[in-house]
Formats: structure tokens, sequence, C-alpha cells
């Protein structure tokens, strides 16, 4: 008789975000045990199915990271995930770490990059990945002198942040100032300039093992908010083979395992050129798993250690909604006057992007629908 399998014990640690119900439902289909700390209360019946629950103080309080590490304590997971940058950045910081398994294991190169994305894009030019034109700005001289090569519109840029927390796109010498000023308030590193890119926003996200890339699944940004910097509220999904052969060349040359993605701008040429690495599950990761691309699952696959098949094929030019950053760009005084503003057309896409075939997440969902008013 073969002796049964342990079950992996799998410790979530997100912000409140909208992607974690779906990681925490294919884990737990998985056999995966699950404790979600999270700034969000705890959702006993919609996420309770599938996770137990800790609703934790703020990751910029001070008795943040005790309270992680008692949790680490008491619960003992095989891995300890942390799900959006802020939190990447705290973890990846802390002295000493002993914050026990991070997944997935980075060394301090691999860190130093993704924390950093000046030196990310020099890590992608190396790789001969095309990247936006930028340059340092070295007090006002050196914004001045990035007006005048790059002209406006100018993107001003912090080296971390996510959802274009620490992106800037101006249009006249003043706004240049104020957003420089401000991304020297709040950027890790010094922040830098950045030429404005025309063309397709994509994402293309992946799973990945020693920097190969098992899947993918890629999409065009047909509506962001905020528009052109914030996050994906409106998609369709794609297949480029030069976006993909970037995508793998980038990975492989980080060395990434795991899950992530990466944002382009398709140029009129039809050149993928890169914006930024999310080294974490994207935020619109859901997009995937409904046209059939598996990308929870293969989560649950590699943290499990079991082998992930090939790529599974989707259908490109399928259009999709994010339900939840879709309704909070469209959200009006109240629930009823929001419904009502968004059409026929808008409201079915969002009912028919809920997960109906896994009630207790779709309520989890419907939940945090109702939260936005």
């Amino acid at each position: 008789m073969s002796r049964e399998r342990r079950q992996i014990r799998v410790m979530l640690v997100d912000l409140n975000w909208r992607h974690t119900g779906y990681l925490a439902a294919a884990l737990y289909q998985a056999g995966t045990a699950i404790l979600l700390v999270t700034t969000g209360w705890p959702d006993r019946i919609g996420l309770g199915r599938y996770c137990e629950q800790v609703h934790s103080p703020d990751h910029t309080a001070p008795e943040y990271v005790p309270f992680i590490r008692e949790h680490i304590t008491q619960f003992k997971p095989d891995w300890v995930i942390p799900l959006c940058e802020p939190l990447l950045d705290l973890f990846w910081k802390l002295d000493p770490p002993g914050l026990g398994a991070l997944y997935p294991p980075t060394d301090a190169t691999q860190r130093a990059i993704l924390l950093d994305r000046r030196r990310l894009y020099e890590c992608a030019a190396a790789a001969g990945i095309p990247i936006p034109p930028w340059r340092p700005i070295d007090g006002p001289a050196g914004l001045d002198e990035a007006i005048r090569q790059f002209g406006f519109p100018l993107v001003i840029r912090g080296t971390a942040g996510f959802a274009g927390g620490q992106v800037r796109i101006v249009e006249s010498a003043p706004e240049a100032r104020a957003a420089a000023e401000e991304m020297i308030r709040v950027s890790p590193h010094p922040p830098f300039a950045q030429a404005f890119v025309r063309g397709e926003r994509l994402l293309i996200g992946g799973a990945f093992s020693r920097g190969e890339m098992l899947r993918s699944f890629a999409q065009e940004v047909i509506e962001a908010h905020p528009p052109v910097r914030g996050p994906s509220i409106r998609v369709r999904s794609t297949h480029d083979a030069q976006l993909e052969s970037s995508t793998r060349t980038l990975f492989r040359a980080l060395r990434w395992s795991g899950l992530a993605s990466a944002d382009f701008i398709r140029t009129e040429a039809g050149i993928p050129v890169l914006m930024e690495v999310n080294p974490r599950p994207w935020g619109s990761i859901e997009v995937a798993d409904r046209n059939g691309a598996q990308m929870c699952r293969t989560f649950a696959e590699l943290l499990a250690g079991r082998p992930v098949s090939p790529q599974i094929p989707y259908e490109a030019g399928l259009e999709f909604l994010v339900p939840e950053a879709f309704v909070r760009s469209r959200r009006q005084a109240g629930l009823w006057s929001t419904v009502r503003g968004l059409g026929a057309r808008d409201a079915w896409g969002c009912a028919s992007a809920l997960p109906w075939n896994r009630p207790r997440l779709a309520l989890h969902v419907l939940r945090r629908l109702y939260q936005i008013f």
C-alpha cells in the first residue's frame, strides 16, 4: 500500500485583494490546508468554505510583523505566500528574516531586481528585450533634460508600487515637477523619467519553474481604471508570438519560479515593449481560468510539487470583465444607481463573470461587490 501524501499547509498573506478567493478555492480543491491572514474582515460563509481566516493589522503598523510571526508559529505552514508587492517588499527586507519559507524562494539578486524598476529595465535590456527610453532624475536639471529628451506626455515613475501607485503621466513642466517631488517622497529608490510609449497595453501571466515558462495566458487591456496606468477592468484574450518569446526570455533571465506576470505595450510597429513585472499572482488571474487556462489550479500544483502538464490551449479574441474592478470604476451613489448606470450589456458581463459553478466562491465575490457600496 502506498503512503498517503502529506497535506501541504499554506499561509496566504494579503491586503484584502480580490483575486485571493480564487486562489484559495483552487488550493482547497487540490487538498491544501490554508490560513488566510488578511486586512479584510473574514467571510465565514463564502470564503470560509475554503480556508481559515484571520484579520490582521495594517501592514504599516508596528505590530504587523510580530502578528505574522505569531500565526506562523501557530499554523506551521510549509509556505508563506505574500500576494502583493508591498508585502513582498516588507518580507524580503526583514532583518532578521525568519518569516518561514517564503514562496517562491528567491535570492538577493532576484529581490534586488524585482524591487527596483531601474534594475529590472537594465536586466531586460541586457537580455535583448525592448524597454521604454528612460533616464534618472538628478534634481531639476535632470528633469529638464528628460523633458527636452522625451517631450510630453512624460512618465514619472517610482521604483516600486503596484496598481499604478508610483506612475504619473504628466502633460506639462509644472505637472512633471509636482510628480517628481511626490515620487521622491514615496519611492524607495530615486525615481526616474520615462518616455511615453503609445500602443496597446498587454498583460501576460504564466507559471514558471527555474526560469522556464510552463504555461501562459495573454490578454489585451481594452479598458483600465484609472485609464492608461490603472488595473484592468475589461480585457480580451490574445496570442502573440513576440510577446510570448519576450516573456520566456525575461523570466529565464530572472530564473523565476512560481506565478508572475509582465505588462507590455505593443507599439504601432507590433513590438512588445516591457513596462513592468509583477512577481506574484496577478489581479485578473480569474480571467485566465474563465478562458480554460487553469492558472489557479497550476498554482496549486506548483505548491504541492506536482508535475505541471503542458500548456492548455485557450481561445483568443474573447472579451471578459473583471467584475469587482469594473464595478468600482462605475460606482455611483448607491447600489441601484450603479446597477442602472451599467446598462444591460455590462450588467450581464459582470453577472456572467461570477464563478457560479462554485457557489461559495460566487457568494464571496458577491459579498465583495456589495461591500463596494
